[in-house]
């Protein structure tokens, strides 16, 4: 800490503590240099994924049996002879749900297992509760069912002509786009189709769950979203939210598909631990994890763009007909970030675009990188593709000259502001010389026979942060030691991005302390409560201005008590390096600063500092008075005087 006068405001006291290691400490206001604070766990094999957890004894072993068919009435369902298999203990069905059989989040359309009709292929019908992975996976070949086979859609636009959507469909509109299609010199018309795309986290979904006292439930998850799977099994198991506790360590890769979808294997665990009073675990095998969970959607669209003389985008329609596959999951959100995408990074001053989410016979397709927003943008660069071939000019021409400025208008209603498309786009465009790189490629084309090179470019307009805008929240939990460390719990989720690095920074920044005193905590539902999930391209903004709220309010508190020590004021006092230093008036009288002192509790001799004066010389390492360092605050000196106690703060 440093307290200071405006004349020794920017002095600083070297620091010389030690931390609990007993290494040297040195912090640092600029921890952009600060390596991964995960980087050696990972990297030796020790860093702790769902599957590393120690195993209580008596765990049991979960293996969910799914349906062998896209789309079919359930005629019988026989489990007897798994259920005789040597080391099953139970299996279970939608009759021993004890709450509701439904993990729908936006909508109450996706049962956790399937009751009398089958929607999808991979559909969890009963769960094998055994004693072994080993005879929870040989009892599933005994299991027997009897299937009435239904007519099965995996074309979104049939779904669409059947009437089969999950909602009704959305259009966003700008202008008038019927009344201009005359005055267009070119209108292009096509259609573009983007298929689904597997997640393949390196970590496969997975949940451990055990019971605790009061008739709680604790589940470590590998999910996105902590609060998301405690509010799916209350729903599952009939009980409130508080006696379910989430805690996530890390996972082994997300990329949205462990947002939403991670509740339903959570919740099938958190059952069976429930009703047999056991702990129990499931850590899913990869060709079931492909075979049971969703995709990125996949798109089939329809787009009509038209340009006047100067290759100005004068109006632009598309249809977007999105495979939502056989429930709800996070499509309608989805899909309307797909119209919010749509005309990307240009301006278009007439624009018509709709979207349907259109219920098929797939597993419910869920996030992915993007959100909706890349195949939202493909359509419109399809069209500008097309467009660029059929005119015979270059995409980029057409691109470079129909790119946001400030002020314009998305078809939503935002406008654009501190707009640096077309800055941007000249700077890549000089950086990487588009020009030289054209010409060498044209060259090579000219030459070759069996081979031909290409160009693209495109310019990215994304909205970060979630669009149901009451889901952009966040929460901290700050615990400063007794010995001056400092233990955080968020709402972020360390998946490989990083952001347990950042909350170290943002953490160590505010107290001015070296980031080997902070550690990050798991994310649990019962430390950190109602939280949004790691997604959005937002984490790291939100749970670290929560994570520097939280530490702010803490250092008031010491601020303020360190000020009545060493009779200071509280917006005097700031920390540097862990070390405080007051420039204090000359007519200070000895006795308060003994009594300041001695408030401190002792000090080790080595690192004593001698009591001065203002006016008289600093020493090299001396700031502009005594030194209380952040753990000093905690610690009583044993003399009877006394430190400071948390509860005084």
């Amino acid at each position: 800490m440093n307290t200071s006068s405006k004349k020794g405001a920017d002095r600083l006291i070297p620091d010389q503590d030690k931390g609990v290691s007993g290494k040297e400490i040195k912090a640092r206001d600029d921890m952009s240099d600060l390596r991964n604070v995960d980087g050696n766990g990972h990297v030796t094999g020790r860093s702790t994924y769902l599957d590393d957890i120690p195993v209580q004894q008596g765990t049991l072993y979960a293996l969910p049996y799914d349906a062998p068919t896209a789309h079919a009435h359930i005629k019988k369902l026989d489990v007897s002879e798994a259920a005789a298999f040597p080391g099953v203990v139970r299996i279970l069905t939608f009759k021993d749900i004890p709450g509701e059989n439904q993990i729908g989040g936006i909508i109450a359309d996706e049962p956790l297992f399937a009751e009398h009709e089958i929607h999808f292929w991979g559909m969890p019908v009963a769960l094998i509760i055994a004693t072994s992975e080993h005879a929870a996976v040989q009892a599933r070949k005994l299991i027997t069912i009897e299937l009435e086979e239904l007519p099965v859609i995996t074309d979104p636009r049939e779904a669409r002509a059947k009437g089969e959507l999950i909602v009704p469909p959305r259009t966003f509109k700008l202008g008038d786009t019927k009344s201009v299609w005359s005055e267009c010199a070119h209108v292009i018309e096509g259609r573009a189709d983007t298929n689904g795309q597997e997640h393949l986290y390196i970590e496969t979904q997975g949940a451990y769950a055990y019971p605790t006292e009061h008739d709680s439930i604790r589940i470590a998850s590998s999910t996105q979203g902590p609060t998301a799977v405690q509010r799916t099994i209350a729903r599952v198991l009939g009980i409130p939210m508080h006696r379910i506790e989430v805690d996530v360590t890390r996972l082994g890769g997300g990329f949205g598909g462990k947002e939403d979808q991670a509740s339903a294997w959570a919740a099938l665990v958190a059952l069976a631990a429930f009703i047999l009073k056991k702990p129990v675990k499931l850590a899913m095998h990869r060709m079931d994890d492909m075979r049971m969970t969703g995709k990125r959607h996949p798109y089939s669209s329809d787009f009509k763009i038209g340009f006047d003389k100067e290759l100005k985008i004068v109006a632009y329609e598309a249809s977007f007909h999105q495979n939502a596959g056989a429930a709800a999951d996070l499509s309608p959100a989805v899909m309307e970030r797909t119209l919010f995408h749509s005309t990307n990074s240009y301006f278009v001053p007439n624009v018509e675009v709709t979207a349907y989410s259109c219920r098929t016979h797939l597993p419910p397709n869920t996030a992915f990188r993007g959100f909706g927003g890349p195949q939202g943008m493909f359509v419109i660069e399809s069209a500008i593709a097309k467009a660029a071939q059929e005119l015979g000019v270059s995409a980029r021409e057409i691109q470079e000259r129909n790119l946001l400025q400030e002020g314009d208008e998305f078809s939503y209603g935002q406008i654009a502001q501190r707009v640096n498309a077309s800055p941007a786009w000249e700077l890549a465009a000089k950086t990487f010389d588009f020009a030289k790189q054209q010409a060498e490629i044209d060259a090579f084309n000219a030459k070759s026979a069996t081979h031909v090179k290409g160009m693209a470019i495109m310019p990215i307009c994304f909205g970060i942060s979630f669009t149901n805008t009451p889901m952009n929240h966040a929460r901290a939990l700050v615990h400063v030691y007794q010995d001056g460390s400092v233990g955080v719990s968020t709402g972020a989720v360390e998946m490989g991005q990083g952001v347990n690095t950042k909350m170290v920074q943002v953490a160590a920044a505010v107290f001015s302390i070296d980031p080997s005193r902070v550690k990050i905590e798991s994310t649990n539902t019962t430390r950190v409560a109602n939280t949004s999930p790691s997604a959005a391209s937002a984490t790291a903004d939100l749970n670290g201005k929560a994570l520097e709220i939280a530490c702010n309010a803490i250092l008031a508190r010491l601020q303020e008590k360190a000020s009545r020590i060493l009779k200071s004021t509280p917006d005097a006092i700031t920390i540097v390096n862990e070390a405080r230093a007051e420039q204090r008036p000359a007519h200070r009288p000895r006795l308060e600063e003994a009594r300041a002192r001695r408030a401190l509790g002792p000090r080790e001799p080595e690192r004593e500092r001698p009591l001065r004066h203002a006016g008289d010389p600093l020493r090299q390492d001396e700031g502009e008075g005594p030194s209380l360092r952040l753990s000093r605050l905690w610690h009583g000196s044993g003399d009877g005087h006394g430190g400071l106690h948390p509860r005084h703060l």
